[in-house]
């Protein structure tokens, strides 16, 4: 018969207590995030949808060409203007590129404001409309652009 020596056998109990301690320490730490998560998601569900939106207003609209197909891939870029509608300096201009369906959305400060919304592709002739934003958070300006074939990329006769 092997004699089995009780220190040993003392040690494996005692790292076994300490990882079920460790274990129970991991769950409830675990518990205690998810416990926060569950509180912060109801916090925000509780908010307005205009309150998590922020401060912005949205410039939105399609690109379409000549025969009044849509327009995928065209660039638009959104500048804010003065009141002379020229391009104001000190602003950066917002870019995109319009989806398979040639439509656009750019975010803006929703303060009063004039921008001057343009696009382009390659072979058409670009266009570009003045838009106003009253200045209401959450409010939309609809544009449609409509890009023409360019002189040098008709057929000649």
């Amino acid at each position: 018969m092997m004699k089995i020596s009780t220190t040993s056998s003392k040690r494996t109990r005692k790292r076994t207590r300490k990882r079920k301690t460790r274990r129970m320490r991991t769950t409830i730490g675990a518990s205690r995030e998810r416990l926060f998560l569950a509180a912060a998601c109801a916090s925000l569900a509780c908010l307005p949808l205009s309150a998590l939106a922020g401060d912005e207003a949205v410039i939105a609209g399609t690109v379409f060409r000549d025969p009044g197909f849509a327009l995928p891939r065209a660039e638009v870029i959104v500048t804010a203007a003065g009141p002379d509608g020229r391009a104001l300096k000190k602003s950066k201009p917002r870019k995109t590129v319009t989806d398979g369906r040639g439509e656009f959305a750019v975010y803006v400060p929703a303060v009063k404001s004039l921008y001057v919304v343009s696009a382009r592709a390659e072979g058409l002739e670009p266009e570009q409309k003045s838009v106003e934003l009253a200045g209401g958070p959450g409010e939309r300006v609809d544009v449609y652009l409509t890009l023409k074939p360019s002189a040098d990329a008709r057929p000649k006769k």
